[in-house]
């Protein structure tokens, strides 16, 4: 008969570590003794450890804790501070002797990482400050909103996008940093999003922030995904709260532009220009359609031999000139094409495809092109 022999695995316990640590007199030498056995020690004999790192980080935040004390904040060192509250809540974490005592020692000074991520000069320690801060809020925790921003805005400019996203959306509502979240948090979804149902989730998100804010967004998602009733239906509810809702009538206009279905689209347009006088980018959109419309029946009257019954060019012509006026009023209102830089591009293309070339010199001197 074969023996069978069982090894079972052992750790290397320690079991005098809180002794080691507590010699050293010194933090920083404290941690490495701990980290370096870390692996190997039952969590009993981690707690130990922790209250004696403990009393060494406190000591050593002392001279911030004082300064914050009193208001101070030159000479602050929020890392030592930093340092103390996560060995204390470590202590927590492991049950050790002395936890609940390390915790209510340090936790009143808590809300000082606060100021600490929102001024920390690199985005290591935002995130630092405001994960630790983030990871041991209580309920209605007051600022913990603003913790889960400055965490989400670190980690964007890390372009961890996914744990920027979850940060940012855990922001939303605080009137501090609302906005400011909300741009985090859009800009993150927007590089993370693959599938369609990334792009539903996301929304529903929108809609749940602020549909009226977000509704062009909103809409062109919906467009992508092929789902134009659901593009209609936002257009007649936006319509039938707001009748002078100036982006609901541009959107549907840009989808039936886009569709070639011109003169549906003109009359929207038209609709917002009606609404707001100074829509520019309405007035440029009624130029583009006008034009697509006048190039399109161009080419649908040009027979094989490049001619055209003179019937048909004058509507052609009529159709591009009501497009020069809708150019001609952008350049009133953007003469120095700073709005809409290539309306002057458009406008001479009109004149010259009409044979007005002096016109068209006149833009291309304005330009400098001559």
């Amino acid at each position: 008969m074969l023996a069978v022999c069982v090894t079972t695995a052992s750790f290397a316990q320690n079991p005098k570590i809180g002794k080691e640590i507590k010699a050293t007199k010194d933090y920083t030498a404290g941690k490495a003794i701990l980290d370096a056995q870390f692996a190997n020690l039952t969590d009993e004999d981690k707690g130990k450890a922790y209250d004696e790192l403990y009393k060494l980080a406190k000591e050593k935040a002392d001279p911030t804790i004082a300064l914050i004390t009193t208001g101070k904040t030159e000479g602050v060192d929020y890392k030592t501070l930093l340092a103390a509250l996560e060995t204390a809540y470590n202590c927590e974490k492991y049950a050790s002797k002395d936890a609940k005592k390390n915790v209510e020692e340090i936790s009143p000074y808590r809300t000082a990482l606060i100021n600490a991520a929102n001024i920390a000069d690199n985005d290591a320690d935002k995130l630092a400050y405001s994960l630790c801060y983030v990871n041991t809020a209580k309920d209605g925790d007051a600022y913990v909103k603003l913790a889960n921003f400055f965490a989400s805005y670190a980690l964007y400019q890390q372009k961890d996008y996914t744990k920027a996203a979850k940060f940012a959306k855990a922001a939303l509502g605080d009137e501090k940093v609302n906005d400011m979240a909300e741009q985090v948090y859009r800009g993150s979804m927007e590089q993370t999003m693959k599938t369609r149902e990334d792009s539903l989730n996301y929304v529903k998100d929108l809609k749940a922030m602020n549909i009226d804010k977000y509704f062009v967004q909103i809409c062109n998602i919906y467009q992508e995904l092929g789902q134009e009733n659901e593009v209609n239906t936002l257009v007649e509810e936006a319509l039938a709260k707001n009748p002078n809702n100036k982006i609901a009538y541009f959107t549907r206009a840009s989808i039936n532009n886009a569709k070639k279905q011109y003169d549906a689209a003109t009359v929207d347009f038209k609709k917002a220009v009606e609404i707001d006088p100074s829509f520019i980018q309405a007035w440029f959109n009624l130029g583009v359609c006008a034009s697509q419309k006048g190039f399109d029946l161009n080419e649908k009257y040009t027979d094989k031999t490049g001619r055209m019954p003179n019937d048909k060019a004058a509507e052609v012509t009529a159709v591009l000139k009501e497009a020069i006026t809708y150019y001609e009023k952008v350049r009133e209102l953007d003469p120095n094409h700073e709005q809409i830089s290539n309306w002057p591009m458009q406008l001479r293309m009109l004149y010259n495809a009409i044979g007005e070339k002096a016109k068209a010199d006149e833009i291309s001197k304005m330009l400098g092109d001559i």
